[in-house]
């Protein structure tokens, strides 16, 4: 064997061990996000108005993702925070072909975008907010969306945590 081949073989295994290195880190931070998930209780806090924190949130597209079945005022207190906090807010309106609904997706939408309209000093007008039905996956439609966080709203965790823990794994992965 030559230097030369020793020397690339090196390089090789030195490759091989940073992607593995890498890969586990990936998954460690997977699953810390799936056994720890961030959950904010109400009420909500909000960083401080001139902090760099706050800028950077108000560059961020976030996605609010629900059945909206049909849309009602806590659904609307948590996206005019979301609104407030964030520079962009897409609501989206899931479609699960396995569920029936009171309401049908397109209605849901125009229900919640005219919760969303008013006039300009009206606080339940977002600017910011854009309504969306979505049939398939929600995470991959907020990846077209350039998205960087995404929000679920649930009644409590007894109701709605194992099924919710379920998708969370679902859109971690």
């Amino acid at each position: 064997m030559t230097t030369h081949t020793m020397f690339s073989t090196l390089q090789l295994q030195i490759l091989l061990l940073s992607f593995i290195s890498a890969t586990v880190a990936a998954v460690a931070i997977l699953i810390f996000r799936i056994i720890y998930p961030t959950i904010l209780s109400f009420p909500w806090s909000m960083p401080p108005e001139n902090s760099k924190l706050r800028k950077r949130e108000k560059e961020m597209t976030v996605v609010f993702a629900g059945s909206f079945n049909p849309p009602h005022w806590g659904h609307l207190v948590m996206i005019r925070y979301l609104a407030e906090r964030y520079g962009r807010v897409i609501c989206c309106i899931g479609v699960n072909p396995n569920k029936q609904y009171d309401v049908t997706p397109r209605t849901r939408a125009q229900i919640l975008r005219e919760m969303l309209s008013g006039s300009d000093d009206d606080k339940n007008r977002c600017k910011n907010v854009q309504v969306e039905v979505v049939s398939g996956y929600i995470w991959s439609y907020a990846r077209t969306q350039n998205v960087s966080l995404f929000f679920r709203g649930i009644r409590t965790w007894a109701a709605d945590g194992p099924e919710e823990r379920h998708l969370q794994i679902l859109n971690t992965w």
